[in-house]
């Protein structure tokens, strides 16, 4: 039976961690994507950003449209979903964002997502926002699909050079 809470920053803090921190290997660039996931995921723990990624958590948490869930599967965690919202005011437009949005390994292609997006979608309707905008990383190949699947179009893009 799937399920889903709010989350708890101080009770969830290491599972947050870590699906963040896979959030951002799985998105991040090929040239990044050279480093083992364990070696990637070791450097970011030491840095300043996993203080940085819960601050920023908490704080879009005040704003009562935001959503930052944990999703169960039998009472066991197996996905999380952070929205968040912004007012582009010179247009007179509501942004909701998916910030993250991972499942674990093992309940992979099981729905998990594609249930997480939708009620992504569902809460910014609801939340009166006019688009809703999901990324992920150009070697995201099941990522691009299921935003394709749920009628997402691509709307940016962006190149890196590597210098060294």
């Amino acid at each position: 039976m799937l399920g889903r809470r709010d989350v708890d920053i101080e009770t969830d803090r290491a599972v947050l961690l870590e699906f963040h921190c896979q959030a951002n290997y799985e998105s991040d660039s090929p040239w990044a994507r050279r480093t083992p996931y364990e070696e990637y995921r070791s450097k970011w723990l030491s840095t300043s950003q996993p203080d940085t990624f819960l601050g920023d958590l908490a704080q879009s948490m005040e704003d009562p449209r935001a959503v930052a869930e944990i999703w169960e599967v039998e009472q066991r965690v197996a996905g999380y979903v952070w929205v968040t919202f912004e007012e582009i005011q010179d247009y007179g437009l509501t942004v909701a964002e998916v910030k993250d949005i991972t499942v674990v390994e093992q309940r992979r292609r099981e729905g998990i997502a594609s249930a997480m997006l939708a009620h992504a979608e569902e809460v910014a309707r609801i939340r009166d926002a006019h688009l809703l905008r999901s990324g992920c990383g150009t070697e995201n190949l099941p990522s691009q699909g299921l935003h394709d699947k749920l009628g997402f179009s691509m709307f940016r893009l962006e190149y890196e050079k590597v210098l060294t």
